[in-house]
């Protein structure tokens, strides 16, 4: 059974823990939890719920919402940057935050480190760079340490032409993993990819 995950930050907020926000991809705002993409069965459900389950369970504090449609990006770069805003009044150490984009959710967590201006924050983004996307945030400062998850069999590729040359970031890695899952990688809380994003944390 799933645990109970905050849409919002938590009334008690305690300073030394780790805070993530999990920005799903498009089939969730279409379909819901656990849909399937019928364009491409083989990757099986969308699993939100035990997605945020296998990140809570790491020790994160986790706060996601299904996006609904027709709601523009900017409605939850503003709430998100304002959630942080308050994480931050709070006390907690901006290092300690963590905003992690799925697919269609990593548009989101480049805004709001455009919006954020920190560059303690932590940003994961996976699965969202196709060869020419970079063009399009090339007007966007970006702030914060950034760590880009692609899966090698995944028509996305690498986000480097994104990072190059940014006065403002703090520092941008990337990780391939190859799990033969293609973009299916994400629907899921593999190990894979979660390890890793723990791992960089503590460096």
């Amino acid at each position: 059974m799933a645990q109970t995950i905050s849409t919002f930050v938590p009334k008690e907020i305690k300073k030394p823990e780790k805070y993530l926000f999990y920005l799903h991809g498009q089939v969730v705002t279409d379909l819901g939890n656990n849909a399937i993409n019928q364009s491409v069965p083989e990757w099986g459900p969308y699993e939100y719920s035990n997605i945020l389950d296998s990140l809570k369970k790491r020790g994160f504090n986790v706060i996601s919402e299904i996006r609904q449609k027709g709601i523009e990006n900017s409605v939850y770069v503003t709430k998100i940057s304002q959630q942080i805003d308050t994480l931050l009044k709070a006390g907690v150490p901006a290092k300690n935050i963590v905003i992690l984009g799925a697919s269609a959710g990593w548009d989101i967590a480049l805004h709001v480190s455009a919006r954020q201006k920190n560059n303690a924050i932590n940003y994961v983004i996976m699965g969202g760079c196709w060869p020419e996307t970079y063009k399009e945030y090339v007007p966007l400062e970006l702030y914060g340490r950034f760590l880009s998850i692609i899966e090698k069999s995944d028509p996305h590729g690498t986000c480097y032409k994104i990072f190059e040359g940014r006065k403002y970031l703090k520092n941008h890695s990337e990780i391939l993993l190859n799990t033969d899952l293609s973009h299916g990688f994400i629907y899921k809380g593999h190990k894979q990819w979660i390890a890793p994003i723990v791992n960089w944390l503590r460096e």
